[in-house]
């Protein structure tokens, strides 16, 4: 085999791989798409048939105007705008400088930061439920989407100063040094010229927890108990009742919920690309 003909036979295997891992990404999108427009007895009759089926858009409705009891779906998606919006502002500024400025300690002292954060990824999520609506009991901060949003931001932080610690250890020395001779303190440095130039990396780890927050629900649905401060995937399971369900609706609901997610991502789509790329291998 010829050395042309390998790379021909690699690129196949690659490109043939990397349509399979799309199609099995995109079906479970267009399987909720397609079940947000059936009724509940074709959901679970019939939830592949595209043929001889009765399409029920009314679930739209339905899912805007929130369960009975409930809120509507501006009310959860205003909670899970606010919800996100602190926690991924809150990572990004707090990650970006914890990450950067270990790779300016000493070895010993980064290596400690890094394990740190590390074993703090294996922490199971429920293990924390108890702690975390105990305090937020204690401070009367059950429903409040701004206090969860603080919460997340300290589950977020470890993906961020990970990723963003691997770009800056190859962060190019030089630039820092001639800030330096131009008066620039360190974090002078990191404001005006490291920041700047990690954008990247950060639209990548923001996009990569925002996909997290938003959709999060074992947390939320503890903590935000009020109706009104629901966000949007604790607020859609107002739709399921002890005896019956608007399954439907909640297809609905998680459609409209993905669209905010996919106009943000085509718009960051390059520099999400770009930054994954830069920050992805660990050192």
């Amino acid at each position: 085999m010829t050395r042309k003909t390998r790379v021909r036979a690699s690129t196949v295997v690659g490109h043939t791989g990397a349509i399979l891992w799309s199609v099995l990404a995109i079906i479970p999108f267009a399987l909720i798409i397609l079940l947000a427009f059936k009724s509940n007895t074709d959901i679970y009759t019939d939830p592949l048939g595209l043929f001889n089926v009765k399409w029920h858009p009314q679930n739209f409705v339905d899912a805007w105007k929130g369960a009975p009891g409930g809120q509507g779906f501006a009310v959860y998606l205003l909670n899970s705008a606010i919800v996100t919006t602190v926690a991924i502002t809150g990572c990004l500024l707090i990650g970006a400088f914890t990450a950067y400025f270990a790779t300016l300690a000493t070895p010993r002292v980064r290596m400690m930061v890094v394990r740190l954060f590390l074993v703090a990824t294996t922490l199971p999520l429920i293990m924390l439920l108890i702690p975390y609506y105990t305090a937020f009991n204690a401070l009367d901060l059950l429903g409040s989407p701004w206090a969860l949003g603080v919460l997340y931001i300290a589950l977020c932080l470890p993906t961020c100063v990970l990723i963003l610690h691997s770009f800056y250890l190859g962060f190019p020395s030089e630039l820092a040094e001639a800030a330096a001779i131009d008066g620039l303190g360190r974090i002078q440095t990191f404001v005006k010229i490291v920041l700047p130039l990690s954008k990247g990396p950060i639209v990548s780890v923001g996009m990569i927890n925002a996909f997290f927050v938003w959709g999060e629900t074992q947390l939320a649905i503890v903590l935000l108990q009020a109706p009104g401060s629901r966000t949007i995937p604790v607020g859609l399971l107002d739709f399921k009742g002890q005896f019956a369900s608007n399954t439907g609706a909640i297809f609905a609901g998680l459609t409209l919920a993905t669209i905010p997610l996919i106009i943000v991502y085509l718009v960051f789509n390059r520099t999400i690309t770009k930054g994954v790329a830069l920050g992805g291998v660990f050192r």
